[in-house]
C-alpha cells in the first residue's frame, strides 16, 4: 500500500461512490480567540473559522464517523514547525509576527487516528479495488490535505493521546497546544482594532490630533459613563458574576475520580463556588482561575455549569492537572 493517501479516498464503505462532503474544523466559539490571532499572526478580530484551510473534504461515510471515530493530527516535523512559529510570533515585536496561513499554505501529511475498534476504513482510488484497512489499523497510511496544521490539532487536540506517535511527539505536541493558553496580551495588539486617534495621548494631556484648542473656554466632552466600556473592567465582572451565582440554584457535580489520585472529592470540604471566590479573594477575579490552571497544561474545556461545582478551586485546579483540561469560568 502507498505511504500516503488522499484523505477523499478514504471511506466507512467500499461502495461510497456519494460526492465528497465538506466538514469545519472551527465550528465553536471559543474564549481563546484573541489569543489564537496573536500567536497565529493574524490582526485583532478578524479570525475567521469558515476559512476555506479549516474545511476537510471527505467522503459522505466518512462525515457520519467524524463526531467520533476518527480525527487527524499533524506529523512531528509539522508540530516542530508550528511550535517555532509561535515562540516567533510570541517573543518578536508585533509588526514581525507571521500568519500561519501564509506561512503553512502547502497540502500536509497527516497522521489518521482511528478512535473506534470496530469501524473497517476503505482506501477507495480510481481504477484499483478497494483496500479495507482493519483493527489494530497497524499499515494504515498517512493521509494529506489542505487543511491548515493549526485548524487541524485545535479540532483534534482532544483525540491526540489516542495517535499512535512517540512520546517526544506527545510532548512537542502539549508544547504547541499550551501555548494556546491563557497569557497576558500586548496592550499595543489589543488596542490595534481602534483608531489612533482614541488611544494616543501627549504628556500635556493635549488633544489626540496635537492641535491646540479654540479660543473658547468651554470644550464639549463627551462623558466617560456614556454607552458599555469595550472592555469592562474584571473586577466589575467578577462583582455581577457572584451576585447572579448567589441566586443559582445548587446541583451536585458528580465526577469519575480515579482511586490513584491524590485528592479524592471526599478529602476536601465542600464549598459553593461563591463561598471559593469570597476565601481566595487574592485571585482577584475569575480570569485568574483560567490562568492559575495553565500550570498543569491542559486543554479547553467549557463546563456547561460551573457554578453548580462543589468544591474549592484548589481541588478543582489539582484535578483539571490530573486530567489536563482548562476550566473557563
Amino acid at each position: 500500500m502507498t505511504s500516503t493517501v488522499p484523505l477523499s479516498s478514504l471511506a466507512a464503505s467500499p461502495n461510497d461512490n456519494a460526492p465528497l462532503v465538506s466538514k469545519l474544523l472551527f465550528t465553536k466559539d471559543t474564549r481563546l480567540l484573541r489569543h489564537l490571532e496573536y500567536l497565529w499572526g493574524l490582526e485583532i478580530h478578524t479570525f475567521d473559522p469558515t476559512h476555506e484551510r479549516s474545511i476537510l473534504h471527505i467522503r459522505k461515510s466518512m462525515e457520519n464517523l467524524s463526531s467520533g471515530s476518527w480525527s487527524l493530527v499533524p506529523t512531528q516535523e509539522t508540530l516542530a514547525a508550528m511550535h517555532l512559529l509561535q515562540k516567533h510570533n510570541y517573543t518578536l515585536p508585533l509588526s514581525q509576527r507571521k500568519s500561519f496561513l501564509t506561512e503553512f499554505s502547502a497540502e500536509y501529511e497527516y497522521i489518521f487516528v482511528p478512535l473506534d475498534t470496530d469501524v473497517d476504513f476503505f482506501v477507495l482510488q480510481p481504477g484499483q479495488d478497494p483496500q479495507r484497512l482493519a483493527s489494530p489499523y497497524d499499515d494504515f497510511p498517512r493521509v494529506t490535505s489542505s487543511a491548515n496544521p493549526f485548524f487541524v490539532l485545535f479540532y483534534s487536540r482532544l483525540h491526540r493521546y489516542s495517535a499512535p506517535t512517540s512520546e517526544a511527539w506527545q510532548l512537542l505536541c502539549g508544547s504547541v497546544t499550551s501555548q494556546w493558553r491563557a497569557f497576558p496580551l500586548p496592550e499595543e495588539f489589543l488596542m490595534s482594532c481602534y483608531p489612533e486617534s482614541l488611544v494616543s495621548e501627549s504628556d500635556d494631556e493635549s488633544e489626540p490630533d496635537g492641535q491646540s484648542k479654540s479660543g473658547s473656554e468651554e470644550t464639549v466632552v463627551t462623558p466617560m459613563d456614556e454607552g458599555p466600556s469595550p472592555v469592562p473592567g474584571k473586577e466589575a465582572f467578577v462583582s455581577a458574576w457572584v451576585r447572579n451565582d448567589a441566586g443559582q440554584p445548587r446541583e451536585s457535580l458528580v465526577l469519575d475520580v480515579p482511586s490513584s489520585w491524590p485528592y479524592a472529592p471526599e478529602h476536601e470540604p465542600v464549598r459553593s463556588l461563591r463561598e471559593a471566590v469570597k476565601l481566595h479573594s487574592s485571585l482577584r477575579s475569575a480570569f485568574a482561575l483560567w490562568v492559575i490552571t495553565t500550570a498543569f497544561g491542559g486543554e479547553m474545556v467549557v463546563w456547561d455549569n460551573p457554578r453548580a461545582m462543589g468544591y474549592s478551586p484548589v481541588w478543582v485546579i489539582t484535578a483539571m492537572g490530573y486530567l489536563e483540561v482548562d476550566c473557563i469560568l
